[in-house]
């Protein structure tokens, strides 16, 4: 009698939607637990620190868990709908060849040198971020990089780690954000623009080292592919037979796809425009390109209807995130994770006062995803206390700013987040597994600044 092996099953991660959903449930959960509180606010939006009282508390029901989703999707309606409009507009350039041909013209000129055409990438994406508009942008760019990893046989998480590694770099260590710095300064009351040269060289010491954490993982996944964690694209080597000529009306047609971003970047820095706008932008670019090539109206409309069915998973993605901060702010429970979060800093030596400050901020910007948002909650908070333990408000606004963008990486109440490893195809957890290491390192970083920030007392 043959003996028989049973095999252990293998543990399998669950899927994205599973996870979301879980976070979801224990979001309701935290409602029984967490008591009701509010903060009230100044008529220029900012929170009184003082005011702080506790309010009756709203226990998630299963009505409200059910109709979360719901109100997810409504609560990031903008952004689900710029993710449809990508694909639609994407889906036109590349089936004019577009994008094909100029990445095709792309690796013959560098050879294929990733090395060479990720660190200009991640650059560009890196001054948008600081800017204030990257992680958009990042979100717009995922289709053509998703293109040139096929080509140059390597994986959708390096995909995603050149545009958020690049841009969110950019956007923390901004010296100019409006919509985190600039507008946490103006709360703090202090000059704005005030310590741009440290932010500067900030900016590029952090840019560089997310630079060199994502080629290095590019460089590991082409001598092992073994080593890719979502599986690295096809032989290089068929790519190569298939790279196309490039013509004229590619050149052009790359030129308004540059041009309309150029637009849009001027309207996010000077207009204050957001993601809506970049939705109506989309819109524009798949036209234009679509007439220029001669393409018939029924042909563009499939194109975007095509492109736009292709982003569906990822726009229930967004809309599951989203649901976690609709129960969350409907029970409202938002400001008494601030308040809780924030009482512990009095107990922490003065030394130490920032690290702590960065902590508490990194815990409150889970839940609060926006930048100026949380600069609105906390700042009004942060300013005060570092008066009272101790430390410049200059160095309070670099413990938020780190925070901040630090959490971006890995928050899933962030759509732009979320969104865009959907779109490369990165699962969350898969995503979080290579980041975790990154944000260790930058994280342990920031903490080395603003401990020897707070000692020699910049402000």
């Amino acid at each position: 009698m043959k003996a028989e092996t049973i095999k252990k099953k293998k543990f399998k991660v669950p899927h994205t939607y599973v996870i979301l959903i879980i976070l979801i449930i224990i979001t309701c959960f935290l409602t029984y637990i967490i008591p009701g509180g509010t903060y009230q606010k100044f008529d220029d939006g900012t929170i009184d620190p003082h005011s702080f009282t506790f309010i009756e508390n709203k226990p998630a029901t299963l009505g409200n868990f059910l109709n979360s989703f719901i109100g997810g999707m409504l609560a990031a309606a903008s952004t689900i709908f710029v993710c449809l409009f990508i694909g639609g507009a994407f889906q036109i350039i590349m089936d004019t060849g577009t994008i094909d041909a100029i990445l095709s013209a792309t690796i013959r000129k560098t050879q294929g040198k990733y090395n060479l055409i990720f660190p200009a990438v991640m650059v560009v994406m890196a001054v948008l971020g600081a800017l204030g508009v990257g992680n958009n942008v990042a979100l717009a760019f995922v289709p053509i990089l998703i293109a040139l990893g096929r080509k140059l046989r390597l994986d959708t998480m390096a995909i995603a780690a050149v545009l958020l590694i690049g841009a969110n770099t950019g956007f923390t260590n901004s010296p100019m954000n409006p919509f985190t710095v600039l507008l946490a300064q103006n709360i703090a009351d202090i000059p704005q623009m005030s310590g741009v040269f440290v932010r500067s060289a900030l900016f590029i010491f952090f840019v560089a080292f997310g630079i060199w954490y994502t080629i290095d993982y590019c460089n590991k996944i082409r001598k092992d592919p073994s080593k890719s964690l979502v599986g690295v694209y096809k032989d290089e080597a068929e790519e190569e037979r298939n790279l196309m000529e490039l013509k004229t009306i590619h050149i052009l047609n790359f030129a308004i796809l540059l041009f309309i971003f150029a637009i849009y970047a001027y309207g996010g820095i000077k207009l204050g425009w957001g993601i809506s706008q970049l939705g109506s932008c989309m819109i524009v670019l798949g036209v234009i390109v679509g007439i220029i090539s001669r393409m018939s109206t029924d042909e563009m409309c499939e194109s975007f209807t095509k492109g736009a069915q292709n982003m569906l998973g990822s726009s229930l993605i967004i809309g599951f995130s989203s649901a976690i901060s609709v129960i969350m702010t409907d029970s409202s429970i938002i400001h008494s994770i601030v308040y809780y979060a924030t009482l512990p800093l009095t107990l922490l030596p003065k030394t130490l006062s920032a690290i702590g400050m960065y902590i508490v901020n990194f815990i409150i910007a889970i839940p609060i995803a926006s930048g100026s948002g949380q600069a609105y909650v906390v700042m009004p908070l942060m300013a005060p206390a570092a008066d009272v333990l101790g430390v410049t408000r200059q160095v309070a606004i670099s413990a938020y700013q780190f925070a901040d963008g630090w959490a971006n990486f890995i928050t899933p109440t962030n759509g732009l987040l979320m969104g865009t490893i959907a779109l490369a195809g990165v699962p969350y957890e898969k995503w979080l597994r290579f980041v975790g290491k990154y944000m260790l390192y930058v994280s342990i970083l920031s903490c080395i600044f603003l401990f020897i920030a707070s000692i020699l007392g910049w402000s």
